[in-house]
């Protein structure tokens, strides 16, 4: 990968976008793409690669998972409270805005 973040240079970028366009502009290649894709989304491997490396790209992948680990084995009284005291302040703004 080129330092940037971008696999392909521009050129490269156009050509690709054109066949795109081109494969998508008949409709018959759309049916074979859709068939394609249905039929490799069928995979649960697949699916859950996909559903990796978007996790990857968000960046926060493992702080997520380490905050919803923690969420579940917190117990319900406390989530409560907590979401109580995190809402509070906007509530009350709410609350202010109405009375003037």
């Amino acid at each position: 990968m080129k330092s940037g973040g971008w696999k392909h240079n521009q050129e490269t970028n156009a050509k690709i976008a054109a066949t795109r366009r081109a494969q998508l502009s008949d409709p018959a290649e759309r049916a074979k793409i859709s068939e394609a894709t249905k039929a490799r989304m069928a995979d649960p491997a697949v699916r859950q690669r996909i559903r990796d490396g978007m996790l990857r790209a968000s960046g926060s992948a493992d702080e997520l998972r380490t905050l919803r680990a923690v969420w579940r084995a917190t117990r319900t009284t406390v989530r409560a409270r907590f979401l109580a005291e995190l809402l509070e302040p906007v509530c009350r703004s709410g609350r202010e805005d109405d009375q003037s």
